[in-house]
C-alpha cells in the first residue's frame, strides 16, 4: 500500500464511490416498496404515492459523487486542514513538520472546537427543541431499523479523527441533524447543524456550518430558498428583505453587517457546483481570524439566523403558505427539497470525508444528513 500515490488512492475511492452512492433506477426492485409505503408529509397534500415516485424517478434526483468537480476538494477548509490532499494546505508539509504542526494545532484548537460545539448543540439545537415540542430524536443511518434513537459516534481506524452525528424530526421540521468531527492529529474541526422544513410551508431551510482550521474560523450560515428567486420577488422580499419581529433585522441586514466588517473575508469557491448551491442572496460564507470577539460575533450571527428561521416556520398565512396544498406546489417542493438536500453528493468535501473515514462510513453519514432513515422517500434515494 505504501507504494500507492495519494492521487491513485483518491482515484480508486472516487471510482468506487460512483458505484457505492448510485441510486437504483426507477425500474429497480426497491421501487415497489416505496410505492406501498410512501408517506404523506402534508395531511392535505394532493400527491399520491405514485405521484411521489414519478416526481422523483428522473436520474437527476439520484446522487453520484463521481460528478464532483475534479480538484475542487483541494480548496476547501477540510481539504486544506485534513492533510489528506498532498500538496494542499497542511498536506504540503514534510511528515515530521506536519506532525509537529498538527500536535500544536490540536492543543490550540481543541478548546475552540468544544466551544463551537456548544453553539451547535446547546444554543442552536436547544433553541429548536424549546420552540418545537414535537421534535424527537431519531435513529441515524448507522443503526438498524427498530434501534433506539441515539447519536452515533464514528472514527477512523486509528482513532485519530472522531465524530458524532444525530438526527431529529417533528412538527414542521422534517429533519434536522447535528454533526461534528475533530482531528486529534492535525487539529482541525468541522461542526454543523442542518434544518429541513417539511411541505406544510415554503419556509426556507437553514444551515450553520462552523470550522476551525489553523487560527481561522470558517463559517457557512444560510437559509436556502425553496423557490426560484428570479421568478418570485414576493418570496425574496419576504424571506430575505423583511425585518423579523423576533430580531428587528432582516437577513439582508445581517448580510450587510458582515460585508462591512473588515475582519470578515468573503470566501468564494472555485467550484461552479458549490457556487450553484449558494443561491440564497444573504448567505454568509466567510473566513475570520479567531479571537474572543470574532467568536462572540459568529455565535450571535448563528443564533440570529436560527431565530429568524423558527419565526418563518411559524407563519400560517402569506407568502410561505399561499397555495401550499396544491399539487403543483407540493410537487415543486418535493423535487426541490430532494435536490437541495442531496447537494452533499456533489460537495467537494464529501470526497475529503471519504478519504478520511472511508466510503462505508461516509455513505451512512451523508445519508443521515439527507433525511430520516425510516422515511421511505429517503430509503429510496
Amino acid at each position: 500500500m505504501a507504494a500507492w500515490s495519494l492521487s491513485s488512492i483518491a482515484a480508486l475511492l472516487l471510482l468506487a464511490a460512483a458505484s457505492a452512492f448510485r441510486v437504483p433506477s426507477p425500474s429497480a426492485p426497491s421501487r415497489p416498496a416505496v410505492r406501498a409505503h410512501a408517506p404523506r408529509l402534508v395531511a392535505s397534500t394532493p400527491l399520491r404515492d405514485d405521484d411521489i415516485i414519478d416526481a422523483l424517478a428522473d436520474e437527476k434526483y439520484a446522487m453520484d459523487i463521481s460528478s464532483i468537480t475534479t480538484g475542487s476538494e483541494l480548496e476547501t477548509y477540510i481539504g486544506q486542514g485534513s492533510g489528506v490532499n498532498e500538496g494542499a494546505g497542511i498536506g504540503k508539509l514534510a511528515g515530521w513538520v506536519k506532525g509537529a504542526v498538527g500536535r500544536y494545532l490540536a492543543w490550540k484548537n481543541r478548546p475552540v472546537y468544544e466551544e463551537l460545539w456548544k453553539i451547535i448543540e446547546d444554543d442552536l439545537l436547544g433553541m429548536v427543541q424549546a420552540h418545537e415540542p414535537k421534535l424527537e430524536q431519531r435513529r441515524t443511518w448507522f443503526s438498524e431499523p427498530g434501534a433506539s434513537p441515539s447519536a452515533h459516534t464514528f472514527a477512523t481506524a486509528d482513532g485519530k479523527c472522531e465524530g458524532t452525528v444525530a438526527g431529529y424530526k417533528g412538527g414542521k421540521i422534517d429533519w434536522i441533524t447535528t454533526c461534528k468531527f475533530f482531528s486529534k492529529e492535525l487539529g482541525f474541526g468541522n461542526l454543523r447543524i442542518d434544518g429541513w422544513a417539511n411541505r406544510e410551508t415554503r419556509a426556507p431551510h437553514v444551515a450553520v456550518h462552523l470550522c476551525i482550521v489553523f487560527n481561522v474560523l470558517f463559517i457557512y450560515i444560510g437559509c436556502p430558498p425553496r423557490t426560484n428567486l428570479v421568478l418570485d420577488d414576493a418570496y425574496n422580499d419576504h424571506v430575505y428583505g423583511t425585518a423579523r419581529k423576533s430580531t428587528g433585522r432582516s437577513l439582508n441586514d445581517v448580510h450587510v453587517d458582515c460585508v462591512e466588517d473588515k475582519r470578515f473575508k468573503q470566501y468564494v469557491s472555485k467550484s461552479h457546483v458549490v457556487n450553484a448551491f449558494m443561491v440564497a442572496p444573504t448567505t454568509l460564507l466567510y473566513t475570520i481570524p479567531f479571537t474572543k470577539k470574532t467568536f462572540a460575533k459568529v455565535r450571535s450571527l448563528a443564533m440570529e439566523y436560527m431565530t429568524a428561521w423558527l419565526e418563518l416556520l411559524d407563519e400560517t398565512e402569506g407568502v410561505l403558505v399561499d397555495g401550499i396544498d396544491t399539487r403543483e406546489t407540493q410537487t415543486e417542493l418535493l423535487q426541490l427539497d430532494v435536490r437541495t438536500r442531496q447537494f452533499c453528493g456533489r460537495d467537494p468535501d464529501t470526497k475529503n470525508v471519504a478519504n478520511i473515514f472511508g466510503l462505508e462510513k461516509t455513505d451512512k453519514l451523508v445519508r443521515t444528513l439527507w433525511g430520516d432513515p425510516d422515511d421511505p422517500i429517503w430509503q429510496s434515494r
